[in-house]
């Protein structure tokens, strides 16, 4: 999905937003030739000029929200200190935090897969949990990263989400999706003493392993 995302991204840039801005300089190419133009066609041609450069805005607006975020430019350590410290966790909670360094950087889809994860529990902890207390720990056991994050909170029923009121059920799912894109494990626990959420996915890729 995120490749995807990155792909059209380029397209509209490349394809659409090209084309749109070449409309737009051929229209002002007109507009200072407006002495040779009527009435009326001065009047569509400042019209298609206006539609042309609305186009063209929107294009760039999608293309750009398309783009990569920045947190993937950055080390996996960086990326998820930034998202708790931009979630405003720490104002409403405890929270220890305590992420490895790793000898080489997880590829891109483990460390998509590992961000995406921790930002649904930060989201389902600020949103459902009326923790006081949070541990987020990332750290490397053997050649897997290990992503623990634990709450004191109100938990839920594991076995059934979509028998909870808040519909905690569309999390889990999600949570379960990145692990799958990642060939990770992932183990939820959750009773009145709080959820444990534990992914577990190899440092290196099969692929980067093989090769």
């Amino acid at each position: 999905m995120e490749r995807e995302r990155s792909r059209l991204a380029r397209e509209l840039h490349s394809g659409a937003g090209q084309s749109l801005a070449g409309i737009k300089l051929n229209l002002e190419m007109l507009a200072t030739s407006q002495d040779i133009l009527s009435a009326p066609a001065r009047k569509f041609m400042d019209r298609l000029e206006r539609l042309t450069e609305q186009a063209l805005q929107q294009v760039r607006s999608v293309s750009h929200s398309l783009h990569p975020p920045d947190w993937q430019g950055l080390s996996l350590y960086t990326a998820l200190r930034a998202l708790v410290e931009t979630s405003g966790l720490a104002e409403r909670v405890a929270v220890e935090f305590i992420v490895s360094e790793f000898p080489v950087e997880p590829v891109h889809d483990i460390k998509i897969a590992i961000y995406r994860c921790a930002q649904e529990c930060i989201a389902n902890i600020i949103k459902h949990s009326a923790a006081t207390r949070v541990s987020f720990r990332v750290e490397l056991e053997g050649p897997f990263i290990v992503m623990r994050i634990r709450d004191n909170g109100c938990g839920f029923e594991v076995e059934n989400p979509f028998s909870d009121k808040l519909n905690r059920g569309i999390g889990l799912i999600a949570l379960k999706e990145y692990a799958e894109v990642a060939d990770g494990i992932l183990d939820v626990k959750s009773d009145s003493a709080g959820t444990t959420v534990v992914l577990s996915v190899a440092l290196l890729s099969t692929v980067t392993m093989e090769e």
